[in-house]
This record gives C-alpha cells, sequence and structure tokens, in this order.
C-alpha cells in the first residue's frame, strides 16, 4: 500500500500492507521463524535454503530473505516469528511469538534486520481488532475498533516508519498487530461484516486516533500532536451528554458517571476485555507515589544529570482534557545550583516521570518536603476514541455507529469496497 498514495477514499479494492514485526531499534542480529507447514511456502534468497525444516534462523550474513507462501487462499497455515517486542519501551513491554499470514521479508539493515509482513488489509484488522482489546468484548465495540483501525491506516496520516518502506509497524507506536494468534472466528466475522467501511470527514478519509482510556474527557488532537485542528479530533465528554462543557478539575474529583468508568466497565472485570500484553490494574483513576530520594534518582536516569532535590513540578499548560503538555520542574543539582527542567509534550512527560512509561499526562501534582504524588486518569493520550469509553457504551447497549459518531464529531460511515 505504500506504493500507492495518495489512494484515500477513491480506493475500490482491498490494498495489501506492508507491516513491520522485527524493526531495526530492536537491534536483532538473528530471526527465528517456523512453519506449521514447510511445504506450503519457498523461499527467494542469495544463499540457498532448505525449507524441509519447520525451524529456521536467519542473520544479517544472510542477506535480502523473502518468504512466500504458495497457497494464499489456505489460512491455516502462517509463519511464526519468535521473541517478538511488544509494546516497546512501555510498562508492559515483553516478547511474544507471532504468526503471520501472507509473505515475509526479512532485509539486512546498518542497526539489525528489518522483518515485513505483507498482508492484505482485513486480514490485518482480524488481528488488530483483538489484538488492541480481547475478543471477548461485544461486537459493537469490536466492530467499532475495526473501523477505526481500517480508517487510521488508510488515512496514512502519520507515516511513521515511511524510512523503511512500510505502512506501519506491529505495536503500540502504531496499531497492535499480533497476527493470527489472537484472530477469533468473532474477529474474522467482524472483519466481514465491515469489510471495506471507513469513517469519512469532509469527503476523507478521518485519520480515527484512539487509546486505551481517555478518563472522562478527550483530547483535543493538535494539543498532543503538531498537527492541523481535526474537527473530528476534538475533546467531547465521555458521556450520554457528551456536548455539555465542563472543568477537568471537576469531573477529575467528582469521578462523574462516564463510560469509561467503572460505573460502565467495573474494574474487576476489566482484564476479560484487555488485550494479551496489557496489564490488568486500574485506569479510570490511578496515582504514583515517589519519595524525594527516588525521584532525584529517576529523574537523574533519565535526563543524565546528578540531582539532589527537587523544590517544584508545576503545570504550565493542559489541554481540554487535563493532559499536561507543558511541565515545569525545577530542582538543585549537587553542585548546589538551582536548575530548570521543561517537557514540552505528553509523551516525554510520560516517559520521564517513571521508570517505564507512567499511565498518561493527566495528573494532578501534590507535594511536600518528603512525598511527591501524581493522581491521574486515563491511560493514554486521551486523542478519538476511547477504547474503555466504547467498551462501556457497547456493554450498555449502543451500536456501532452511536459509538465511532460519539468519539468522531461529525464523522460519517462509507463503504468503499
Amino acid at each position: 500500500m505504500t506504493d500507492q498514495k495518495p489512494y484515500q477514499h477513491q480506493i475500490q479494492s482491498e490494498p495489501v500492507l506492508r507491516i513491520g514485526i522485527i524493526l531495526p531499534i530492536d537491534r536483532r542480529k538473528e530471526i527465528t521463524v517456523s512453519f506449521t507447514n514447510p511445504s506450503q511456502y519457498k523461499i527467494d534468497s542469495k544463499s540457498p535454503i532448505n525449507l524441509t525444516s519447520s525451524k529456521l534462523k536467519f542473520s544479517v550474513d544472510d542477506g535480502g530473505v523473502k518468504i512466500i507462501k504458495t497457497n494464499a487462499k489456505f489460512d491455516g497455515y502462517g509463519i511464526t516469528v519468535h521473541n517478538v517486542p511488544a509494546g516497546r519501551g512501555f510498562h508492559w513491554e515483553k516478547n511474544i511469538d507471532v504468526t503471520l499470514s501472507g509473505n515475509v521479508h526479512i532485509i539486512p539493515n546498518k542497526s539489525g534486520l528489518l522483518l515485513i509482513n505483507e498482508v492484505p488489509l482485513e486480514k490485518y484488522l482480524a488481528s488488530v481488532a483483538v489484538s488492541e482489546m480481547s475478543g471477548t468484548c461485544p461486537t459493537s465495540f469490536l466492530e467499532a475498533q475495526t473501523i477505526a483501525a481500517r480508517s487510521w491506516i488508510m488515512a496514512a496520516a502519520e507515516n511513521k516508519h515511511s524510512e523503511l518502506g512500510i505502512d506501519a509497524c506491529n505495536d503500540d507506536c502504531c496499531q497492535r498487530y499480533q497476527g493470527m494468534n489472537q484472530m477469533t472466528s468473532e474477529s474474522k466475522a467482524v472483519c466481514n461484516s465491515t469489510s471495506g467501511k471507513v469513517l469519512l470527514y469532509d469527503n476523507e478519509i478521518c485519520d480515527a486516533r484512539y487509546s486505551k482510556s481517555c478518563g472522562g474527557l478527550t483530547e483535543n488532537a493538535e494539543n498532543i500532536w503538531d498537527m492541523d485542528f481535526k474537527p473530528y479530533l476534538t475533546s467531547i465528554y465521555d458521556s450520554p451528554e457528551k456536548k455539555i462543557q465542563v472543568d477537568w478539575q471537576h469531573w477529575f474529583r467528582a469521578a462523574p458517571d462516564v463510560f469509561c468508568s467503572p460505573s460502565y466497565v467495573d474494574e474487576s472485570e476489566l482484564h476479560k476485555y484487555l488485550g494479551n500484553v496489557d496489564k490488568n490494574s486500574k485506569y479510570f483513576r490511578w496515582s504514583i507515589k515517589y519519595s524525594q530520594k527516588e525521584l532525584c534518582e529517576l529523574l537523574s536516569k533519565k535526563i543524565n544529570v546528578d540531582i539532589g532535590r527537587i523544590v517544584k513540578i508545576d503545570a504550565l499548560n493542559r489541554g481540554y482534557s487535563g493532559r499536561i503538555n507543558h511541565l515545569y520542574c525545577e530542582y538543585i543539582n549537587l553542585a548546589g545550583e538551582t536548575k530548570v527542567l521543561e517537557l514540552n509534550n505528553e509523551y516525554d512527560i510520560r516517559k520521564t516521570l517513571h521508570p517505564s512509561f507512567l499511565y498518561s499526562s493527566c495528573f494532578m501534582i501534590k507535594m511536600n518536603d518528603e512525598l511527591i504524588e501524581f493522581y491521574g486518569a486515563g491511560w493514554g493520550h486521551g486523542v478519538g476514541l476511547c477504547q474503555i469509553g466504547a467498551l462501556g457504551m457497547a456493554l450498555d447497549g449502543y451500536s456501532t455507529e452511536q459509538i465511532l459518531i460519539h468519539f468522531y464529531s461529525g464523522a460519517k460511515l462509507k463503504q468503499l469496497y
């Protein structure tokens, strides 16, 4: 699909995607793959490779390798790539085995190997829908998630990995794609029932962003990323009265009756609906506490400066949802000098103030001489569809279209193919 731009809504048939599974940043010098049935594949490579074995190991010395499925219509066989990173840089990071349909390219790179999966869009989406959240979610949620995911990748607004010649990677940086492992009869049925459907606004495919939990208010996209204002990615109150204007501090303290709250999704049951790499926890409201010593040590490591004491932490600017996008931190270094650290986007704030990654940048700050506490809301950037909020709507009987129009104001559904 990377060679077909600009395609947007003129596309009339299902595209084939190029999805990065192992990336150069993973610095892999070797990759191990296995086959459920090696006879269903052939290998194109500079050096001869015996495909009688069910498991093969490729290294940077092998040059470029292409593994081609000889019977593309048969879905029962796949290529398993072992130890694939999931949740790169986030608090749930781990390695998993991923079984892929379609073809696989293994390409040497200066930093390490790049593994690309060529896969038809709808097969890709059948995995995404149940990699982002569990296949036990209601049908209307899975349909809404699938349409949002299809719209996002077809809009191709971010193009995060264009230098690698891929449409997206397999991870939270883009969309979670964990291959055939996650596919269920339900996710395949959802792809069939929504096949080719996207969200349009002003006759363009919507850049349909989404995150795990908005915490009660979604966020304007331009407050999170350096991008133009998009009317369908504006802040809404995640409740039946979504157009009501609310102050974020009020709803934060009141823990309102919103779709992503425990009023709609019981937090003791949430684990049933989360993706398989997600860490079970409470995300609607959360807190994290550091002693002065702990936070000084953390920040010293993060910014490579020896910090002796933190004097002040303050939010200089927040978006509509309460997410901080400009944070001020005053500290004293070991030489006794007063210095200032400013973090200018929600990603850097979340990355810097946690050993792995803070749930969101929507938090209140409480600080005394010995203790720094963050009282937070939500999980993720908060733009577009709130997955746990959409789940709450689905559990409450809302339809697929009602869920999508709730989160993407003014958007309309259209069948492209």
